[in-house]
């Protein structure tokens, strides 16, 4: 899983660094197929990559603070069988020990989804969706995440908007060959 976690979040950190440096190569050889692909559905991203013969896709929503500051990064992907998988990065100073809660729109509750590890740009949360889920995903205007501050244990709540969701998982299942 912290293999499937790490690929998640080197891949994405892919998609960033080479976009301007493949833009050029992408003009150029006009009848090739485009090694990786970006695109942006209301609040969110779906991007590919092609790494050795093989197309990786998923779809993404990274938010700032107004000073620049890293909030959150979700990344999600088809699982193998149904549903989505991915992973959830959220800032440093939660009491990790706790996990995070998840929940669409008003729907709370549920067992915490606990912390895998930490690394410079956040702690990670993997993630694993059904297929129920990503029904009430594909309906619903906000994810609603819940976690605890690690100084005062006070609830520290994170919302992800869901517009343009249903669209870029369309995508991403159409880019991935899935249906």
């Amino acid at each position: 899983m912290r293999k499937l976690v790490w690929i998640s979040t080197m891949l994405m950190a892919t998609f960033v660094a080479i976009t301007l440096v493949y833009g050029e190569d992408a003009a150029t050889e006009k009848s090739a197929a485009p090694s990786q692909l970006s695109e942006t559905y209301e609040d969110w991203s779906v991007a590919c990559v092609e790494i050795e013969g093989k197309k990786h896709c998923l779809l993404s929503q990274r938010q700032f603070h107004k000073s620049g500051q890293h909030v959150l990064t979700l990344e999600l992907r088809p699982a193998e069988d149904a549903g989505l998988e991915g992973s959830l990065a959220l800032p440093f100073g939660l009491y990790l020990d706790k996990g995070v809660t998840l929940g669409v729109d008003e729907a709370t509750g549920g067992k915490p989804t606990r912390f895998s590890t930490c690394l410079p740009f956040g702690c990670i949360v993997p993630l694993t969706f059904t297929e129920t889920t990503v029904a009430l995903l594909r309906e619903g205007t906000a994810l609603k995440i819940g976690a605890f501050a690690s100084d005062s244990e006070k609830d520290v709540a994170f919302s992800v908007s869901l517009k343009g969701f249903a669209a870029a998982l369309d995508r991403v299942i159409a880019l991935s060959g899935k249906s």
